[in-house]
């Protein structure tokens, strides 16, 4: 089945906006000293962050809705998130102690971790019985902005140091995936969006602490 998506006016906007977004960061990359404030860049990794985070909430919904079975709680153990070997601060304290730089570097890890994932998921949907446009569109727009938003975190690491990239961990769900079983190609991609939401959540909640910490000085954090 071919993956064209047709978007009506309003999501052709939004598109619009995330194509702006991408040529903003990739211009700000090529100024050297800096066209854009630091301040700026955090602001709108916020922005991008949070509308990603709902977007993939949105998806999880839908799809809890419409395809959950009570059996997969009885008779099936959810999976571990793939991105779970990343190690994330564990309390409020640690996250305090972390260094911007490896927040930053931790954040893009997971991001690359959701390349691959994200692109089955994309080729996954059009075969799911009664799956809406809405879901499909979604699926492609987290996607869309999971690139913007990896590039404004480069282009920000890169203000304070030389960023390679990190091996990330690889989705081991594929087999599942493509498994004659409905059952379990359902329970895989219940998984997978999941841990999305959750990933997704967990990127927008750290881009948040490293604007607080760098351009209110923390003074944004309640005790």
């Amino acid at each position: 089945m071919p993956l064209a998506l047709t978007l009506p006016s309003s999501a052709g906007v939004c598109m619009l906006l995330m194509v702006s977004n991408l040529l903003l960061w990739e211009h700000v990359a090529s100024k050297p000293s800096g066209f854009v404030s630091i301040e700026d860049l955090y602001y709108r990794g916020v922005d991008q962050s949070h509308a990603t985070y709902f977007l993939a909430a949105d998806l999880y919904h839908e799809f809890d809705m419409k395809y959950f079975n009570s059996s997969w709680i009885k008779y099936r153990t959810l999976s571990p998130c793939h991105t779970a070997s990343i190690h994330t601060p564990q309390s409020r304290e640690e996250a305090h102690e972390t260094k911007t730089e490896d927040f930053l570097k931790t954040m893009i890890n997971i991001s690359h971790a959701w390349e691959e994932p994200l692109k089955l998921l994309i080729s996954a949907v059009p075969t799911l019985p009664g799956a809406s446009d809405k879901m499909l569109k979604r699926a492609n727009v987290v996607r869309n902005r999971t690139r913007v938003l990896q590039e404004g975190m480069k282009i920000i690491l890169s203000r304070s140091e030389e960023s390679e990239n990190d091996p990330y961990p690889a989705w081991s769900g594929l087999a599942d995936l493509q498994s004659p079983d409905e059952d379990t190609r359902l329970f895989t991609l219940y998984n997978l969006v999941r841990c999305l939401k959750r990933d997704t959540h967990k990127i927008d909640a750290y881009f948040k602490l490293l604007r607080c910490r760098e351009v209110f000085k923390n003074e944004c954090f309640t005790e």
